[in-house]
Formats: structure tokens, C-alpha cells, sequence
């Protein structure tokens, strides 16, 4: 009756807030995945950074901050402060492989 009338009107009311909510072309409220909207680095062409790392740094460390801006507004954004990094394991996630020790051989 009158409560599936009511939810039918708001069903409505929602998709049509939906149809109009856009932000520089792009619809704010979709029922979309986000996950078909992600490509990776290779599907866009880009190829990762290439580190190398000098034998004279190697037991270095380096300390900067990361600001990113992410809000509207002009003051929005995170700031990363990284005191302490080893500049030889800065990397080490992007695909380098860490160094070992090749074993002893008695004899």
C-alpha cells in the first residue's frame, strides 16, 4: 500500500539526487565498483622508477615531509613526516630484492 508508495518516491527521489550529483564530470553517488575504474601503472603506460642506489649511501638516512593535497579547499591536506629512513631499504617494496649474504663455504 502507502509504505511501498512512499519507498518507490524516495527510491526515485535517491537516483534522481544520483543522476545530478556530478563533480567535474564525474558522478559523486554511483552504484558502480570502484574497482572498475582502477587501472594499474602498465594499463596507463607508466613505468616505475628505477632506484639505484650508490654504493656511498648505502647506510644513509634521509628525513622529509609528505604533503598531499586532498580536499577542496586550499588549507585540506596530510602531511607524512618521515624523521628516519634507511635509503637502502627505502624501496625495498618496489620490487628490489634485498641483499643476503651468500652462505660460508668450510673446507
Amino acid at each position: 500500500g502507502s509504505i511501498q508508495i512512499e519507498i518507490e518516491q524516495l527510491t526515485d527521489e535517491i537516483n534522481r539526487i544520483a543522476d545530478q550529483a556530478q563533480y567535474n564530470q564525474m558522478h559523486m553517488l554511483s552504484n558502480k565498483s570502484a574497482s572498475q575504474n582502477v587501472r594499474t601503472a602498465e594499463e596507463l603506460g607508466m613505468q616505475p622508477a628505477k632506484i639505484n642506489t650508490p654504493a656511498s649511501l648505502s647506510g644513509s638516512q634521509a628525513s622529509w615531509t609528505l604533503r598531499v593535497h586532498v580536499g577542496a579547499n586550499q588549507d585540506e591536506a596530510i602531511a607524512v613526516n618521515i624523521y628516519a629512513a634507511n635509503v637502502a631499504n627505502l624501496f625495498s617494496g618496489e620490487g628490489a630484492q634485498t641483499a643476503q649474504a651468500a652462505p660460508v663455504q668450510e673446507g
